[in-house]
């Protein structure tokens, strides 16, 4: 292992960024820390059922890395908390569950795939409807779709039929098929056009409540 090698609990949330791991994780009690090779990983608890917070980079690559190790280590629970651009103005703020993703055949994810069989790449439908019921018992403004997982994230004025652009869930949901657990991606809708939004905000704001719900899946 190149960064992890301690047993896990089951249930994570993996983020793109160092500081975003450490406002999730301020809500954790027993809380450890695994940093290595650019990665921030937090161990605790909460409500006393223990739960992985760990940075996954920016891309696929980076985050196959990390995610291989985490389910290596015991991790069968993942929910991608990140960020996403969007093709709408008007959903600039809201969440986007990706129900299923595009890609260019020759993207980063074709080194888990070659020759000529392209994966159907979509997320655990439990994990995902629950999270979606959730969130909208909470009031929060959700909505699902497709995202295009780009290797690029500033070269994308092409795509036109995906409701979100971002790196890393198409990763996640390939190798979580192929080693056998359970995700899903929830993403901040924080771009448009190259126009950021401070998302760290809806982070601050809603990491009690992604907490609450991965403890409580299959309780």
């Amino acid at each position: 292992m190149l960064v992890i090698n301690q047993s896990l609990p089951e249930r994570c949330i993996i983020v793109e960024e160092p500081e975003v791991v450490s406002i999730i994780s301020s809500n954790l009690t027993d809380v450890k820390t695994i940093s290595s090779r650019g990665y921030l990983i937090k161990i605790g608890k909460f409500n006393d059922i223990g739960v992985v917070i760990s940075s996954h980079g920016v891309g696929g690559p980076s985050t196959s890395l990390i995610l291989e190790e985490l389910i290596e280590n015991g991790v069968r629970i993942v929910i991608r908390y990140g960020t996403a651009g969007t093709m709408k103005e008007e959903n600039v703020g809201k969440y986007l569950i990706p129900l299923g993703v595009s890609h260019h055949i020759y993207s980063s994810l074709y080194q888990r795939i070659r020759g000529d069989i392209i994966f159907s790449l979509f997320p655990d439908l439990e994990l995902t409807y629950g999270l979606y019921d959730f969130l909208k018992k909470n009031g929060r403004d959700v909505i699902y779709g497709s995202v295009f997982q780009s290797d690029d994230f500033y070269a994308e004025s092409h795509i036109k039929s995906d409701d979100g652009i971002d790196m890393e869930t198409g990763t996640l949901y390939l190798v979580s098929r192929l080693k056998g657990v359970e995700s899903t991606s929830l993403l901040i809708l924080a771009n448009y056009k190259g126009r950021w939004i401070n998302y760290e905000e809806i982070y601050k704001r809603d990491s009690k409540l992604i907490l609450e719900y991965i403890t409580k899946f299959k309780q």
